[in-house]
C-alpha cells in the first residue's frame, strides 16, 4: 500500500519504501543501459508504463522480483505495444 500522506510504501506492516525506490532506480538504470540512453530520458517513459504501476502496487508483489525480471517485463510491455500499433 502506498501512503500518499507519508510518501511510503507498506506491505504487511513492513516499510518497503527504500526497497521500492532502489528497485525503481536499478530497473530504469538497466533499461537506460540496454537502450543506450540516459536515466533521465528513460524515467518519464517508464513512469507511465503498466510495469511501473505494478511495481508501486504492493499487492502485485512485483517489487519482490529482481530488477532484471522487471526490466524484462517492461521490454515485453513495449514490444506488445509496438505490435498493437
Amino acid at each position: 500500500m502506498y501512503e500518499a500522506h507519508t510518501g511510503e510504501y507498506w506491505y504487511k506492516g513492513q516499510n518497503l519504501t527504500t526497497l521500492v525506490l532502489s528497485k525503481l532506480e536499478h530497473v530504469i538504470g538497466l533499461v537506460a543501459e540496454q537502450e543506450g540512453r540516459s536515466f533521465d530520458d528513460c524515467y518519464p517513459e517508464f513512469a507511465t508504463s503498466r510495469t511501473y504501476q505494478n511495481l508501486i502496487d504492493m499487492s502485485t508483489l512485483l517489487w519482490s522480483e529482481s530488477a532484471e525480471f522487471i526490466a524484462s517485463d517492461y521490454r515485453q510491455e513495449l514490444q506488445t505495444q509496438a505490435y498493437r500499433s
